[in-house]
């Protein structure tokens, strides 16, 4: 694989003719002609004049730069799309999705793997959406400079070309019928993984994202052998051992028997395009006892896009690699309509966060079973008076799902908002046992941690009804689920509460002892093989 120069040092063109007054017009120009050329060995559309009634789709090309964790430019990718957003809902597509499996399966694959020492392989396949039929008539524009047979012929799409709307549900079915045919299991917890049994020692599982593959086996041989069976229905580009996925780097320590997940190269190059490469760093992402409110004045002129810019990056790598950030990116995306003087500031001292550990990431190793938690800080939003919710899942020393939410009402005491929080946390549990059961790693009971008494009272005694008749009926369903023995709570004392830093503020020591409880090492950290 080819590194080229940063993209961030890299102009992507916008139209064929930006493409073709760069230095790299010829790097563009083949990969467009690889566009079409896949596009025709395909079959993907038949030359024909415009049926009578029917309506002509726009098309365009799309450039962009494929790069590794890193930010190196690793290959120049170029598409042929169709303008999907011209085309009519109920004429020329009805559902629109794209198999995107939850990044608490990522994680929760990762974390087996590193438990159990499993090799994990990646590919992508080349032409994914070019395999599923189309289910609409939708005709489409020559593409320019490449156009034949005059100007009243266009393209019959008769597969899921690029860009229409459909073209993700498509793709994704005909894949999952593939898998389903050879004999691998959809997960009943994320429709985008699949386990296949190949016999009672070899168990491969499959992890789809749109058209990039993450394949897990005890050894290289079960992977091979599904491999193979890709090979024979699609063109994939195999890129061997996971080294990135999805824009993060997957680091493997075999002697150690770790995995690391990082974003670096994500991370810089959020921070360096905000201006704040070269700033001193922060040591917290939010100021201790910070509170974010709206004041009417201050407001950012010229900043609202770019502020709304940064909070989508921030969120981007809280909800992946870094949840050491996810309360700050939380609190931050509430003023992203009217952001202020001092949301910018808070925003920028997140990046300077960011700044200083750019190589921090999870950590998988050290064994250990699922351990969960759930905290809530009382009437913390000034202007609403709600609560926020903060639980952690950690699994093989890290975290492998987690989150920082306002609550959607208001709370009259503390134990109604730690109640509260213990009710969501209640549905991620159920979630994660079933994807528990197809990872083969079935827990009958999964334990939560709570600190307040008065919640544990309300959770453990359903008679006790006068504090809590209030309350709404769905977030009764924990005691329910306690009742069932699906989930059990326990007491936590407080200063061990390991969920604190995502309902609040924490000063830079604190901070530092949440990275340990939710598992964020720095990447020197951890010794390469």
């Amino acid at each position: 694989m080819t590194a080229f120069t940063s993209k961030a040092l890299r102009t992507i063109p916008a139209t064929v003719q930006e493409a073709m007054a760069q230095p790299d017009a010829h790097l563009w120009r083949e990969a467009m002609q690889d566009e079409l050329r896949a596009l025709a060995e395909n079959n993907a559309w038949e030359l024909t004049e415009l049926r009578p009634g029917a309506k002509l789709t726009g098309s365009r090309w799309v450039f962009d730069l494929k790069s590794d964790a890193a930010g190196n430019v690793v290959r120049y990718k170029v598409r042929f799309v169709v303008r999907g957003f011209t085309q009519k809902p109920g004429l020329e597509y009805d559902e629109v999705r794209a198999p995107t499996p939850a990044k608490a399966t990522v994680c929760a694959v990762l974390a087996l793997a590193a438990a159990k020492d499993m090799e994990i392989h990646c590919f992508d396949i080349k032409t994914a959406c070019l395999k599923a039929v189309m289910d609409k008539d939708v005709y489409m524009e020559q593409p320019k400079g490449y156009a034949v047979g005059g100007k009243k012929l266009v393209w019959h799409i008769l597969l899921a070309v690029h860009g229409c709307k459909q073209a993700g549900r498509l793709s994704g079915g005909h894949f999952s019928a593939t898998l389903v045919n050879a004999g691998a299991v959809r997960s009943a917890a994320d429709p985008c993984l699949f386990v296949w049994s190949h016999s009672v020692h070899v168990v491969l599982f499959i992890l789809v994202h749109v058209d990039d593959v993450l394949l897990s086996a005890k050894d290289r041989a079960g992977i091979k052998a599904d491999k193979d069976v890709f090979t024979s229905a699609y063109t994939i580009r195999d890129l061997g051992e996971v080294g990135d996925f999805l824009g993060m780097r997957v680091t493997r320590d075999r002697t150690a028997r770790t995995r690391m997940l990082t974003s670096p190269g994500y991370a810089r190059a959020l921070v360096w395009a905000h201006g704040l490469g070269s700033a001193n760093s922060a040591n917290t992402p939010m100021a201790p006892g910070l509170v974010l409110t709206r004041t009417g004045a201050d407001l950012l002129d010229q900043g609202g896009p770019a502020y709304a810019e940064l909070v989508v990056g921030l969120l981007c790598l809280a909800t992946t690699a870094r949840p050491d950030i996810a309360f700050a990116a939380g609190v931050l995306s509430r003023f992203m309509h009217a952001p202020e003087d001092g949301h910018w500031r808070a925003a920028k001292q997140v990046l300077r966060y960011l700044a200083g550990t750019l190589d921090m990431g999870l950590c998988f190793g050290g064994g250990g079973e699922l351990e969960a938690c759930c905290d809530a800080d009382f009437a913390s939003e000034r202007e609403t008076r709600r609560s926020t919710t903060g639980w952690l899942f950690c699994w093989n020393g890290a975290a492998v799902s987690w989150s920082s939410r306002r609550q959607p009402t208001v709370s009259t005491s503390t134990a109604e908002a730690e109640y509260i929080s213990t009710a969501a946390a209640t549905k991620e549990a159920l979630w994660y046992r079933k994807l528990l059961v197809d990872l083969g790693e079935p827990l009958t009971t999964i334990k939560i941690g709570e600190d307040n008494n008065a919640c544990l009272a309300m959770v453990n005694n359903p008679e006790g009804t006068a504090r809590a008749k209030h309350i709404h009926i769905a977030h009764h369903m924990v005691r329910d689920r306690v009742a069932r023995g699906k989930v059990a709570f326990y007491r936590v004392p407080t200063a061990e509460m390991a969920a604190h830093g995502f309902t609040k503020p924490l000063p830079a020591a604190a901070v530092s002892v949440f990275r340990t409880c939710v598992g964020v090492r720095a990447q020197e950290h951890v010794t390469r093989a």
